[in-house]
């Protein structure tokens, strides 16, 4: 649900650039350039797998709990967050959230 939000996160950063553009020809756009074309490889997977329309909404996710599922996942998770390429605040990851909510 949040997949493509956090990765285009990275992308607007330049986090990784050329990581998105070689993913994005692994994923079937042998002609990439852009790391934008990773999303794009991303979202047209969500639809092959059936889970591009899933929805936080679905689960009771409301989006006054997005402070709190930021900071439970830096604290139950923190480790995690050191192999992002960029540092994630917790601002960052309500963002995600608020992007990904539907």
């Amino acid at each position: 649900m949040i997949s493509k939000a956090y990765f285009s996160h990275f992308i607007k950063n330049h986090a990784c650039d050329d990581r998105f553009i070689d993913m994005a020809r692994l994923m079937g756009r042998p002609l990439a350039d852009r790391p934008e074309e990773f999303i794009d490889a991303l979202v047209d997977l969500q639809k092959a797998c059936g889970v591009a329309d899933l929805k936080m909404s679905d689960y009771g996710i409301t989006p006054d709990e997005f402070a709190t599922f930021a900071k439970n996942a830096k604290e139950v998770m923190g480790m995690l967050f050191t192999f992002d390429r960029i540092d994630l605040t917790p601002e960052n990851v309500v963002s995600i959230y608020t992007e990904s909510y539907k």
